[in-house]
């Protein structure tokens, strides 16, 4: 971690001296709290960028609603910058499902608590025994299709790996 210097004081042992020590003081803690404040909201910009860069480039991309969920915000009262990934399928993509997901599971799934290969509808394909296991789902076409499910596509934990490491760059913890 790098170090700067943000500003000098210099005092000598008298009451104007000490006051104006104070003051600086004080002006640099709120230099330093409005610059944190902005390099918080611009890693948090930034994040959402890279987090729809990652849906796109994991080719996470279907009709865009999960692209178009993603959001950011910054807090100020809480001091601290939120990513959200707003779609109800989010959670789908990001850990994947089924047997697909299973081979291909999320680095963090059981820290997670994230199962694959649960629910009453997952089932052997008995008029097709060669596609495995899986379920059927509504299409928008009202036919019923087949799925194994899918791979995870870690578009958030790929967005946080990017963060932590810009923000370590600059000194700045980050909470999940």
């Amino acid at each position: 971690m790098g170090y700067f210097t943000i500003g000098t004081i210099e005092i000598s042992l008298d009451s104007k001296s000490l006051s104006r020590a104070i003051m600086s003081v004080r002006h640099l803690k709120q230099q330093l709290s409005d610059a944190m404040q902005e390099l918080i909201e611009k890693l948090t910009d930034q994040g959402v960028s890279i987090a729809k860069m990652q849906v796109a480039s994991l080719d996470a991309v279907d009709t865009g609603e999960l692209e178009n969920s993603i959001f950011g915000y910054y807090d100020a009262e809480m001091r601290i910058g939120f990513i959200v990934a707003g779609a109800l399928h989010a959670f789908y993509v990001e850990y994947g499902t089924g047997p697909m997901g299973m081979d291909n599971p999320h680095p963090q799934a059981a820290e997670a608590g994230w199962h694959y290969m649960v629910g009453e509808t997952i089932h052997e394909n008995l008029e097709h025994p060669d596609w495995g296991v899986g379920w059927y789902y509504p299409g928008d076409d009202g036919q019923k299709h087949w799925t194994q499910g899918q791979p995870s596509r870690p578009f958030m934990l790929n967005t946080l790996t990017w963060l932590e490491e810009a923000a370590e760059h600059f000194g700045v913890p980050l909470h999940v």
